[in-house]
């Protein structure tokens, strides 16, 4: 009994946040202020962002604007009302635009202990949500167990509430499935519905018998992930955000997996890794952009440019304006001159009422390669990630292998950014100033880049580490 309460205390404590001796994330914003910050986010979103009306129209918008505002009857917390902010943001289908809490709420919050649910978990088999891990304490739940209903609500409606309020491009899906995947669905789940001391989960077994389970919140700051085991290749050279090897099994194979396109030794990674590639006449190589987030665009430019055999341009653009100089829209010192020195060293022209600016990179020719590549993505493979794997598709002619690309197959909104920050709850909304158009001839239709071989993980293939795409290399090349 003595050990119960103990932990009952615990759990508690959990639940209440602590609080910043200037701050109360439990403060409440009149429904007054809360629509006020609804209509300045219309107002300035459409003001700031570069092209807030490719997938939706203004009339639409504005049209679920109001039916979001018609459900504010009720004094909100800046979470709650960062549920719904959030919701307005996604439906613009831009993944580089976004919503982060205000700045007194991140600070009271940065280490704050929060009741979550005590499972990590993956989406496998047509949209249905599995255990990766158990941190309960009840032993009989199971990694691979399917997850049918937390508290009381079926998977499929939380999934679709979650997706509501994750933004990405244009209809995309699988940047939001990836997106909340494993530690990262528990903290969405208790952001749109709440946090609480304990969760009703209704799951069901690998002997399809279905068992009810009351289990108690764990704390966020004693979170734990353990992902599965996947076969290991020997690396030859490596930096924080890039790895090159030769696969063990053939020779003949070579594998460069970026993790970010950024970071220390870039070009001389680059420039070393693909002069061991020509060395040893490799006619095969992997480019592993899975779960790869983007970067810097001069460093994917510099690393497409091995490949590539022609100049590469990439286009972009906004509206000649001075939102740069504009007060309500926030950006360090370097971020708000960049517009100007583009004005001054790029190319540059007005194209259909816009100032377009190229960034230009020329190809490698010492060190090019000649042999077939090929492309692992899947729904992280985003921004200059979206950029490589478009241009790789179609200006290298590799082979794809995987699920669709979170970045959008045609270009996004990226480059630079700001923000703005709302009246009442100082909420904080994340904005790029210009949208990005890949050089290639596709039609825009708001999807990522297909693959040309899809994938598909089976709840077994991600518990036990099966790596299907390289599998698939390895079948083509044979």
């Amino acid at each position: 009994m003595k050990n119960y309460l103990s932990l009952l205390c615990f759990i508690i404590c959990l639940s209440s946040f602590s609080q910043s001796k200037n701050f109360d994330v439990h403060k409440k914003y009149s429904v007054a202020q809360v629509l006020k910050d609804i209509d300045y986010t219309e107002k300035y979103l459409t003001k700031f962002h570069p092209d807030p009306y490719k997938y939706i129209s203004k009339d639409s918008l504005h049209t679920f604007i109001v039916s979001i505002k018609s459900k504010i009857d009720t004094p909100l917390t800046e979470m709650q009302i960062r549920f719904y902010i959030k919701r307005i943001i996604a439906k613009i289908g831009c993944g580089h635009t976004d919503v982060a809490a205000s700045k007194k709420y991140s600070k009271a919050i940065a280490k704050l202990n929060r009741p979550i649910l005590p499972l990590n978990t993956f989406i496998a088999d047509s949209n249905k949500l599995y255990v990766l891990n158990n941190l309960s304490k009840d032993t009989t739940i199971k990694p691979g167990d399917e997850i049918l209903s937390i508290d009381n609500r079926p998977v499929s409606n939380i999934l679709k509430t979650l997706f509501s309020v994750y933004t990405s491009d244009g209809y995309n899906e699988t940047y939001k499935k990836q997106g909340i995947r494993y530690n990262w669905f528990k903290y969405y789940y208790s952001f749109c519905y709440g946090f609480r001391l304990d969760y009703q989960v209704k799951l069901k077994h690998k002997d399809n018998s279905i068992s009810n389970y009351k289990l108690s919140a764990i704390s966020s700051l004693k979170d734990t992930l353990i992902l599965p085991k996947k076969d290991s290749v020997a690396i030859l050279r490596k930096t924080k955000t890039c790895t090159y090897s030769i696969l063990n099994d053939d020779k003949s194979i070579a594998l460069i997996d970026i993790n970010n396109f950024k970071g220390k030794h870039w070009y001389r990674f680059f420039r070393k890794s693909f002069k061991d590639i020509k060395q040893k006449n490799i006619q095969h190589l992997v480019i592993d952009l899975r779960d790869n987030g983007g970067g810097q665009i001069n460093d994917g430019m510099n690393f497409l440019s091995y490949m590539i055999h022609k100049t590469l341009y990439l286009p972009f653009d906004r509206k000649p304006n001075l939102m740069a100089l504009n007060p309500k829209y926030k950006m360090n010192f370097g971020s708000r001159m960049t517009p100007f020195i583009f004005s001054t060293m790029m190319p540059q022209w007005p194209k259909n009422g816009r100032l377009r600016h190229y960034f230009i990179t020329l190809p490698k020719k010492n060190k090019a390669f000649n042999g077939q590549v090929y492309v692992l993505i899947n729904g992280k493979s985003f921004s200059m990630s979206g950029v490589a794997a478009s241009y790789l598709k179609y200006k290298a002619n590799s082979i794809t292998i995987g699920e669709e690309t979170g970045g959008n197959i045609a270009g996004s909104n990226a480059v630079v950014g700001g923000k703005f920050i709302l009246p009442n709850s100082k909420i904080q909304i994340l904005t790029p100033m210009y949208h990005i158009y890949h050089d290639i001839e596709v039609k825009n239709e708001g999807r990522g880049l297909m693959p040309d071989y899809p994938t598909y993980y089976s709840k077994d293939d991600i518990l036990n580490g099966v790596d299907l795409d390289l599998i698939k290399v390895l079948e083509l090349v044979n």
